[in-house]
C-alpha cells in the first residue's frame, strides 16, 4: 500500500510539473508571436494575380493564396490553417482585406494563430 501511494504522489507531481511547463511555454510563445514585426504593404507595387505564402509559428501552421487586383487585396484562401484551439483566427482574413492592411490586432484567444496568418499573407505578398 505504500509503494501505491508513492506511485500515485510522483504521478500526481509529473502531471503538475507538465501542466505548469504548458502554461509557462504557452504563454512564452503568445509574447514572442505578439512581437513578430509586420511590413505596412505598399499594394501599389504588387502587381495584379495570386500569390501563396505561408508561415509557422509552433504549433500553428498556416498556408494562404492571396489575390491582387488593381492594387487591392481581393480575397484571401486558408489553404492550410493547422491551428489548435484558432480557428476563430480566421476572421482575421476578412480584416486584412477591409483596411487592405497587415496592421491588425490580433483575435483575442487566438493570437499565435492570427499571428502566424498575418505572417502567412506578408510571405505570400513581398518580395525574395
Amino acid at each position: 500500500m505504500k509503494t501505491f501511494k508513492r506511485v500515485l504522489i510522483i504521478l500526481a507531481i509529473i502531471v503538475l510539473a507538465g501542466f505548469v511547463g504548458f502554461k509557462i511555454l504557452g504563454s512564452k510563445i503568445v509574447s514572442d508571436a505578439q512581437k513578430l514585426p509586420l511590413i505596412k504593404l505598399d499594394l501599389t507595387q504588387i502587381a495584379d494575380g495570386e500569390y501563396t505564402g505561408s508561415y509557422k509559428i509552433f504549433p500553428v501552421n498556416v498556408s494562404v493564396k492571396v489575390s491582387v487586383k488593381d492594387g487591392a487585396i481581393k480575397q484571401i484562401e486558408l489553404l492550410e490553417h493547422f491551428n489548435g484551439k484558432g480557428a476563430s483566427a480566421e476572421k482575421i482574413t476578412e480584416d486584412i482585406i477591409e483596411k487592405q492592411s497587415l496592421q491588425l490586432d490580433c483575435v483575442t484567444g487566438a493570437t499565435v494563430s492570427s499571428k502566424t496568418i498575418l505572417k502567412a499573407v506578408e510571405d505570400a505578398l513581398i518580395e525574395d
